[in-house]
Order: C-alpha cells, then structure tokens, then sequence
C-alpha cells in the first residue's frame, strides 16, 4: 500500500514539473545577428511593442542573446533606453557563429550582394505601375487660402497658368511608407511635415521642385517623399528629377497650352483627352483622369503611367501600356489666380 502511493506521488510530482515547464521557452544562444532589413525589434514579439520604435539597422551585427523555440525569432541585444533586449524575426538577418569583426565584415558584404540581387530581381518581374498626380494651383488655393504657397501667389507666377507636381505615386495605392518608421508615420498622417527630416536634393533639384512644386513651402515635398517616394526604388534626388520632368513634358505639351490659353473658361473631359491623344498618341487620354472640386473646378489630373522610368523616358510611352482611367468630371472650370 505504502509503495502504491509513494509512486502516485512521484508520477504527481513529474506531471506537477511537467506543466509548469513552458513548451515555448527559449533557448539561450550565442554568436552575432547580421541585420540584411530594417525590421522592427520587438519587446514583446507576441504583443509587437516597440518601446521607442528601435528598428534594425542594415548591415549592423548585434549579439544575440537567445532564440524561441521554434526558431522563428531571436533575441538581441540593442542600445534602446527601454528594454534594450529586444526580439526580431530571424528572417530579418543571418545568425553568425562568431562575432569576429572580420568575419561579420566579410559575411556583411556577401549579404548585401545577395539583396541586392534579390531586390533587382523582384522589381524587374513586373513592370512598374504609377499615377503622376498634377494640381491646378488656383483652384487648390481657392479652399486653402491660409497655405504659405496660396498667399504668395499672384497671376504672374508659373503655377498661376500651368499645372504643379503634386506627386508621383507607386502603384498599388497600398504600396506606400517603404521602410518608413511608425513614428514617422504617425507624425506624416497628422500633417505635421515640417517635424520630418529634411529631403536630401541637390541644389539644381531643389530649385526646380521649389518652381514646380509650390508646395514645398508648406513641406508637401516632405510628405510625398516619406509616403511615395520611399516605395519608389531610388532616391529623393532622382525621384524627384524623374517627376519634374514628366510635369514638364505635361505644361510643354498641347495639353498644358488647353490650360494656360483657357484659364477662366470651361473645359470638358472629352477635350483634354482629345490632346492628349494628339500630343502622347492615340488612346493616351483613355489614361487621365481629370477631378473636379465641389464648385466644379478643375483641380487635378490624374494620370496613369507604366514603364521604366529614366532620365530620357518619353512620357507617351509610359501612357501607351498603362490602364484605363474612369473620371466622373465631365466638364470644369479652369480657375484663375486671384492675387
């Protein structure tokens, strides 16, 4: 009887020990974790906090720590204030056995060729898909007087008669915000711009912007850079030079002259595509979409476009294999400057 129950309690003790082992515990680890994505290091990987929003940096080795058991993640050390050992997924990098200078220098480089490869690879299986987005200033002003850009204007300046870079948008509308942190975003999303980090163009670019963008007097190159531009596959400097030219190319055309000679009279969405099929081929203007404000203003062009874009690129050959555009605008007024 006495060894009955001496073995229910030691098979009590085994389950007991048993149970209060965690079949998800972690492993310790060592050795170094080469970050080859901008992936955010998680204090609580299940919960996904970020206690301030600390994001791997590329090519950085950071000493790991331990690993779950599923070999999904690992744990890393990282200089945050708050909990600076942070979890990342293991996708996100490459475990090195040693933490050898040397040798994460070594391992650093080959990984960065590997992504790079990769990454050109992804963007050439399918064509590039965009939506040039064009705004008729004196119409924009009419509902925001108090913007910097609305108050300085007159009748004389460039945007009083011809259209302005509003932005050059990757396709999907969904694909935005490329590597860009929560932070960031949230500060984007509020319109709070002139707290993002400044746009780093070269002079001749940040001239030509400044002309056909005049909204970069109230950050809006900020914002198009940060939410766009990122997804774009270069950078700000050339994305920018990439939009302005194909702005240009709209104003040079027969389309911008419909404009310029037209300010203060009607003008109908059959008409605008009919100049851009003699100014960019036949069908071209199948591919614009032309949006009306409330008062029946016109206030933008919508364009789609598809192709490669280069510093030679003819805008009419991105609009020959792009996607039709619906436009429930018929007709609008092309408004003039008031100041």
């Amino acid at each position: 009887m006495k060894n009955n129950k001496s073995k229910v309690v030691q098979l009590v003790l085994v389950l007991t020990l048993f149970c209060i082992s965690p079949v998800t515990v972690a492993k310790k680890a060592s050795g170094c974790f080469i970050a080859i994505d901008a992936c955010e290091a998680f204090q609580s990987f299940r919960k996904e906090t970020n206690p301030d929003d600390i994001h791997l940096k590329l090519g950085k080795s950071y000493q790991i720590l331990e690993k779950n058991k599923k070999q999904t993640a690992v744990r890393i050390r990282t200089k945050a204030k708050k909990s600076p050992s942070r979890w990342v997924k293991l996708t996100c990098g490459e475990v090195s056995s040693s933490c050898d200078k040397k040798e994460v220098s070594k391992k650093t480089t080959n990984l960065s060729v590997v992504k790079n490869n990769k990454k050109q690879k992804k963007t050439h299986t399918k064509t590039p898909e965009y939506l040039l987005a064009l705004s008729w200033q004196p119409s924009f002003c009419e509902s925001h007087s108090r913007k910097k850009e609305c108050r300085t204007q007159t009748t004389r300046r460039y945007d009083a008669d011809h259209w302005s870079l509003h932005g050059l948008w990757p396709q999907p509308r969904n694909n935005a915000y490329c590597g860009v942190s929560s932070t960031d975003k949230g500060i984007d999303r509020n319109k709070r711009w002139h707290l993002l980090e400044p746009v780093k163009l070269s002079q001749d670019t940040a001239t030509k912007l400044a002309f056909i963008m005049p909204g970069v007097s109230s950050n809006l190159h900020r914002h198009e850079w940060i939410k766009h531009g990122t997804c774009y596959g270069t950078n700000a400097d050339t994305y920018y030079s990439d939009a302005i030219r194909l702005t240009q190319q709209i104003n040079e055309s027969i389309v911008g002259k419909l404009f310029t000679h037209g300010v203060g009279k009607q003008v109908s969405l059959k008409q605008v595509r009919q100049h851009f099929d003699k100014a960019f081929g036949k069908g071209a203007g199948k591919k614009v979409d032309m949006r009306c404000d409330r008062k029946g203003r016109v206030s933008e062009l919508w364009i789609n476009l598809k192709g490669e874009i280069s510093t030679d690129t003819k805008i009419s050959s991105l609009l020959e294999n792009s996607i039709r555009a619906g436009s429930k605008c018929k007709m609008g007024l092309i408004d003039k400057a008031n100041n």
